[in-house]
């Protein structure tokens, strides 16, 4: 039997980086302490922050990624889209309270 993809391995962890929250910074969302990054975005970013981006490219980044991911682009499974598509539609969400 042939070694799991890596599109598999990471697919594997979806349910975890998709729902467990990891805050970045201390100044809250927006400057709301009571609001935070969907799960999946915050992973991603601390991921990207991790290989040297900035917290607020880091954002960018995994926003632009979760929609791609949202899309079906690029070698994303059926978990990590309805994972994506998720956490896009909290961000939007968010950003819509945010507005003002």
């Amino acid at each position: 039997m042939p070694p799991p993809s890596k599109a598999a391995e990471k697919s594997a962890e979806t349910p975890v980086v998709s729902t467990v929250h990891k805050p970045l910074g201390t100044h809250g969302l927006w400057g709301s302490k009571s609001d935070q990054l969907p799960a999946y975005i915050q992973n991603v970013s601390h991921a990207l922050i991790r290989s040297g981006h900035d917290e607020s490219s880091a954002i960018a980044m995994a926003v632009s990624a979760m929609k791609r991911w949202a899309a079906g682009k690029g070698k994303v499974t059926p978990e990590v889209q309805a994972a994506a598509g998720k956490a896009l539609a909290e961000w939007e969400a968010l950003r819509a309270k945010h507005a003002g």
